[in-house]
């Protein structure tokens, strides 16, 4: 079926506009090349729109048996997806013809229709061409728009006798044609990603340049195709694809054409597809440096920077040079923490993955041995235990003052010891410890301590003490209160001169027994303050001050008992 009378039936049927005057051209990508005989080589046959929408194209290219033939066509990335004609090739007489199209429409400057794969023959300048063909627009009239076809042309060269590594072979230029043009770019810069799907080229124009052309493919070495009779300074290529692409540039001058620029370019417009962040198989969460697996998928562009954070701190940069895939953390103390990261493809777009994990710590150390009260000519030794042959930071603090950190090491059997390089001044010091093993664990913080620091010849009474005190001066001012109250009582009712001995009798006895409670309540408290100390003994100070308030409370009740004879010599005096 001719491609009038097939595709434009049904593609007439698509698309009502008025209709526009524009051209289309078709072409063969890449247009020349250097190949050895007997090996194969594909080129692609594309059509450029020049920014209007078409929705067919049919056509007849021609090659010489002799110099290559065709060993397959694909059509699995053609732009057309309706196929009048599918691609079919003659080796006996050298033709490949197609007519197929696109009922949506297709716009863009180097839309594929389908690749050829050839294999070279013997050594000689192969040329592909087209014999006929035609480009229809998408205007519902099926207008044919084609206004240029270009083939190409190719060195085949026979096998070198030297087995030698393969190379791409670069385009030379004939002498005195025009060098290789400098291309810049306002939206891309040559090789980095870019988010922008729209790229603007622009160049200056040398003297003796008689016309250009050009070409956008994704072959790094192609020589373009597109002819500018009247030389162009710049250019805008629109919809370009995900992932590398180039665009040639090469000047004409009236000894033929010169050098060819690549300019490449890498666009990436979607963020990675997926992030997760995981620790390994076999790692160790007693070790405070963990090191997580970050897998991140992304179909264009490579994902190498990260922006971290840990927990509450400050966020930081991650570029992983070598793609490695993974993240060593900095060192954690025991406990949870999360981690929030998010990576940056090479065009910028990002995404963001969490991951939660907990550092275990072994068991705190524990002081064994240490002064709770100590002159400050005295330099306390501190031992303790904890896991063995770890370094111990053992945290010194004078409440009031700044923190001092040590570092001892414990021995095979877990046994640390501590002593300070001089004596503590006056006043109470806190100590607290926390290890780190060989491995570089770390234990949770240890219990904290306290040793008074006083000067010479006095010690601190102790919290055994504080206690007593603190019965004995409500008791002694219960005590007080009753021989007043006795007192007045007497006075009150001194006409009762039987009552009133009676009381005072009863007064008496209540507080020899109370003062007798007093004493016994001294020497218990003085026995629980001995048996707390290692040495079960109280020292001197403690001895003295105990005994002097058994003698004051043995005076108090002579005195007591004293009032209440002479309060009794009164009444009977008197009565």
């Amino acid at each position: 079926m001719n491609l009038k009378f097939g595709l434009l039936i049904l593609l007439a049927l698509v698309s009502f506009s008025p209709v526009q005057s524009f051209a289309a051209t078709l072409s063969v990508s890449p247009g020349t090349g250097v190949y050895t005989s007997g090996k194969t080589f594909t080129v692609k046959l594309v059509v450029n729109s020049e920014g209007k929408p078409i929705n067919a194209a049919e056509g007849t290219l021609k090659f010489n048996p002799q110099e290559m033939t065709v060993v397959s066509i694909d059509k699995s990335a053609s732009i057309f997806n309706l196929w009048v004609t599918e691609p079919t090739f003659s080796n006996s007489a050298g033709t490949i013809t197609f007519s197929g199209g696109k009922p949506t429409g297709f716009t863009g400057s180097a839309g594929n229709i389908f690749n050829i794969t050839f294999r070279t023959s013997s050594a000689s300048n192969g040329r592909i061409s087209f014999a006929n063909g035609s480009v229809l627009a998408n205007d519902g009239m099926g207008t044919n728009v084609l206004s240029g076809m270009s083939g190409g042309t190719y060195t085949i060269q026979a096998p070198s006798s030297q087995p030698e590594a393969e190379v791409v072979v670069e385009y030379v230029a004939p002498a005195n044609t025009p060098s290789a043009p400098k291309i810049l770019s306002s939206t891309h810069k040559d090789g980095e990603w870019s988010k922008e799907k729209t790229v603007k080229f622009n160049w200056e124009i040398p003297a003796g340049v008689t016309g250009l052309r050009t070409s956008l493919d994704s072959s790094p070495g192609t020589i373009p195709t597109k002819v500018y009779d009247n030389p162009i300074r710049d250019i805008a290529l629109n919809d370009l694809s995900e992932g590398n692409s180039y665009f040639h540039l090469q000047f004409r001058n009236g000894e033929g054409w010169g050098k060819v620029s690549h300019f490449k370019l890498a666009v990436d417009t979607e963020k990675p597809e997926s992030f997760i962040i995981k620790s390994p198989e076999d790692a160790d969460f007693t070790n405070p440096k963990q090191i997580l697996k970050l897998e991140v998928k992304d179909k264009t562009s490579p994902v190498k920077n990260f922006k971290v954070k840990i927990d509450e701190n400050e966020v930081y940069d991650y570029v992983d040079e070598k793609e490695t895939g993974s993240l060593e953390l900095p060192e954690l103390l025991p406990g949870y923490h999360s981690v929030v990261i998010e990576g940056f493809d090479g065009a910028g777009n990002s995404l963001v993955a969490t991951y939660s994990f907990t550092i275990l710590a072994f068991d705190r150390p524990v002081f064994t041995e240490y002064p709770s009260e100590i002159n400050e000519e005295v330099i306390p030794v501190i031992r303790g235990n904890t896991r063995s042959n770890s370094q111990v930071e053992v945290i010194v603090q004078k409440i009031g003052a700044d923190q001092i950190a040590y570092t001892v090491t414990s021995d095979q059997n877990g046994v640390f010891t501590f002593i300070p390089e001089g004596t503590f001044t006056t006043g109470v010091y806190e100590l607290s410890a926390r290890s780190t093993d060989q491995f570089g664990a770390k234990s949770e913080l240890s219990e904290t301590v306290r040793i008074a620091v006083q000067e010479p010849g006095y010690v601190q009474i102790g919290n055994f003490l504080i206690n007593l005190l603190s019965v004995v001066i409500p008791l002694v001012a219960m005590t007080v209160l009753m021989i007043l109250a006795l007192w007045f009582g007497i006075l009150k009712f001194r006409s009762m001169k039987r009552r009133v001995f009676v009381e005072s009798n009863e007064a008496l006895e209540i507080v020899k027994r109370e003062f007798g409670d007093l004493e016994q309540i001294l020497h218990k408290y003085e026995s629980e303050i001995a048996e707390s100390r290692k040495t079960k003994k109280l020292t001197k100070v403690e001895s003295d001050m105990i005994d002097g308030m058994v003698k004051a409370l043995s005076e108090a009740k002579i005195r007591v008992e004293k009032e209440v004879s002479d309060v009794e010599k009164i009444v009977r005096k008197k009565y």
